[in-house]
This record gives structure tokens, sequence and C-alpha cells, in this order.
């Protein structure tokens, strides 16, 4: 798709709009640089996203920007419309420093309650491993008995719901270097057929039992039927058990799968039960985290302790103890796997009219032989300047003495 057309459409839509009569333009512009005092380079980090956006009553256009040290690193544009029953959502994304397409998505709705029919259109653009593609989805889902049964059925026709994601090469780690998107228009190739069908049904009784059955077809038929079976809190216990049938053409199989409950109020065990043949052996604790809210002040302690198989997220990704296999197939950022323990202060502070938090954020690692395995401390502050503009800074400091500096600012308009 030639760039200089998607531009031409983008600016004739914005006009259309401000013609018509616009709500008026909304946005917001993020940025971030971070100095590092002892390295050859001082600018050690810089990110920044500006998103632009004209509105109406039923229509929203937005222009979606982000930047890093290596330049312009994404272009995207998004379009939503409802009008009644109708909505449609579409996505376009663009690699700017080649100018290639890469990806779009259009998303149209009926809302007949209690059903919604959908149909997810995607393609992607040519690249030098994979040509050109694109595919559908037709989804139905509904739900009954004020959601205690639902069901779905999704026909593949070259694309599926599983999702696809496009990372950027990038010589810093951020989560901007990754696009993710719901439809994936990869599954096959062209031209555009039957590429399968998938009906789900769910259910749950009871408050504590819950039962969801999935059946797969491919384009020669019947490939597999998969019912599991969850009863939660067991007993009244914080005790989880989910049994999986999985039925296809040449084999069948079960699976048992005992899990605690992880969460007690301000306190989470990460925890695996282990056994097998549907017996308990043991009770694996791999991670603990502690949250505590005071007098405008929260406390967070997360504790790893399997660094060898488990990480824990940034903030992000939800500030978690998961496996390493995991947050690398999520695409989830995650410190170093030697920090076995961060502890985080926030304090806010909220006069009138503006207001200030003060972060203070501590790493102990397994490497360091310090004092407590002491790796580095982050301290920041958040200053808003009502409700449109926010600044903040912050300093890092490690092992190696002053690491970085840090400066970002943040306007809503």
């Amino acid at each position: 798709m030639n760039g200089r057309c998607v531009l031409f459409v983008v600016v004739v839509l914005f006009c259309a709009v401000s013609v018509l009569g616009s709500d008026g333009f909304t946005g917001s512009w993020r940025a971030e640089i971070g100095l590092s005092p002892q390295q050859t380079q001082p600018f050690s980090a810089f990110q920044s996203t500006l998103d632009v956006g004209l509105s109406l009553s039923f229509l929203e256009i937005s222009s979606i920007s982000d930047f890093l040290f290596d330049g312009w690193l994404w272009q995207e544009f998004d379009l939503t419309a409802a009008l009644g029953p109708v909505c449609f959502h579409g996505q376009l994304l663009f690699e700017p420093q080649t100018g290639s397409f890469i990806y779009a998505q259009g998303i149209l709705s009926f809302e007949f309650p209690p059903v919604t029919v959908s149909l997810y259109g995607a393609a992607v653009g040519e690249t030098l491993w994979q040509p050109s593609n694109y595919g559908w989805v037709f989804d139905i889902y509904g739900e009954i008995l004020g959601g205690v049964l639902s069901f779905e059925s999704a026909t593949f026709l070259g694309a599926d719901l599983s999702g696809i994601t496009f990372t950027a090469s990038t010589t810093q780690q951020t989560s901007l270097a990754k696009k993710r998107f719901l439809t994936d228009p990869t599954i096959d190739t062209l031209p555009v057929g039957f590429s399968g069908q998938e009906l789900t049904f769910s259910a749950s009784a009871f408050c504590c039992i819950e039962l969801m059955s999935v059946t797969t077809f491919g384009k020669t038929g019947f490939e597999s039927e998969e019912i599991e079976l969850s009863f939660i809190q067991l007993f009244g216990l914080p005790l989880n058990i989910t049994l999986d049938f999985v039925y296809s053409l040449q084999t069948k199989s079960y699976v048992f799968t005992p899990t605690l409950e992880t969460d007690y109020g301000c306190l989470s065990i990460y925890t695996n039960l282990l056994g097998s043949g549907g017996t308990i052996t043991g009770v694996e604790i791999y991670g603990i985290a502690f949250e505590c809210m005071l007098a405008g002040a929260t406390l967070t302690s997360v504790s790893n302790l399997n660094t060898t198989d488990y990480v824990i997220t940034t903030p992000q990704f939800g500030f978690l103890v998961e496996s390493l296999a995991d947050a690398d197939a999520e695409g989830h950022l995650y410190y170093p796997q030697e920090y076995w323990e961060i502890v985080s202060l926030v304090v806010d502070v909220p006069p009138v009219g503006c207001g200030f938090s003060f972060s203070v954020d501590t790493f102990f690692s397994t490497s360091t032989g310090l004092l407590f395995d002491w790796a580095r401390s982050t301290m920041g502050v958040t200053l808003a300047l009502g409700t449109s503009v926010s600044m903040s800074s912050s300093i890092t400091v490690d092992t190696t003495g002053f690491a970085e500096w840090t400066i970002g600012f943040e306007v809503t308009f």
C-alpha cells in the first residue's frame, strides 16, 4: 500500500470530520530521556509517543507515532465508528524507516443482545521472509441467563483470533518495540478459503464449578474436543482443581491440574502443586508478593524464590513472578533474572489542583555479595500540574555508583 495514498486518505478524513463539526482534537504526548554519566554515550535511553485524535459523537480518528533512539519506530492509524448497534474498529500499522505497510485490521460488529455478530478482517504486508497475506474470521457470540451460559462460534477463513505480534529491531529494551493485534491472517496461504471452525461453550454453577467445551474442526473435518471442568475453592479451601479431557481422531488424554488459590487479601503466594497420576506429593512455593496501603503510601514487596526458572515482570506487565518461558512467549518485559527481591514504596501527596508522588524501588540480587544482596535503587518523583501535564524525574544508583538519571513528562489534551 502506497504511503502517500494512505496519508492523503487520512488528511481527507480529518478535513471531512472538521467540516462536519468535530468535538475537537484530543491526544497525548509522552516522552522519557535517560542519562548515564558513567557511560561514553551520556544519553542511554529515549522513547516518545505522540497520540493525536479527532472525535465526533460517532467517529474517532487517531494517529499514534512511536519514537526511540533509532528514530521513528512505528506509525499507527486507528478509526472507530459506532452508530446504534453497528460498530467498526480499524487499525493500520506502518514501518516508517522504509515506508512499508505492515498490518491492517478491521472489526465490524452488530449487537443484537444477547447475541453479537462480528466480522474480523486482517492483512499483512510483504516482507523478505513471507509474501503479503490476508484473511477473515466470522464470529457469533452470545450470553444467556446473565452470563451463566455463553457460546461462541468462530469460522476461520485464512485467519484466526490467536493474535499476532510484530517486533522492531531496536538498540534499547522497551515495551514500544512490540505491537500486538488480535487477528492473525498468516495461518493459511492464499487464496482465502475455509481454514477451520471453533465452537466454544462455557457455563458456571453454584459459584464454584466452571465448565468449558471447545470443539475444533480443520479443513478435513473434526480435529479435537476439549472439555475443561474446574472446581474453584473446593470445600471452602483455597484449592482449585481442573480436569482437562482432550479427544482427537487418534488419541484421547486427560490432565489433572490442582492449584492453590494465590491471593489472600494483601498477600499473594505463587505456588505449584507437585505430583503425578492424580496424586499430590508436595507444594512448590516459588514467589511471594505483599502489598500494604497506609495513609496515602503503598508498600510492595515481590520475592522470586526460584531465579533459575522464574522472573519478576515490570509494572507494565503486572509486577508478577512468572516462569521465564511464559514471559518470553508472551513478550513480557522483566527485570534481570538474578533479581530475587524488589521492594517498592510509593507515597502520594495530592493538594488541590495538582499533586506529587515519591517512589523508591530497591532491587536485591543473588550475585552482588553486598549487604542484604543489594543491587540497585531507583528514586523518583512525579509532579502533576493540574490534570493535563505531569513531569517526572528519577535517579538510579547501583553497585557501580550513579548509573542513570531519567527525565520524563506527559501532556494530555
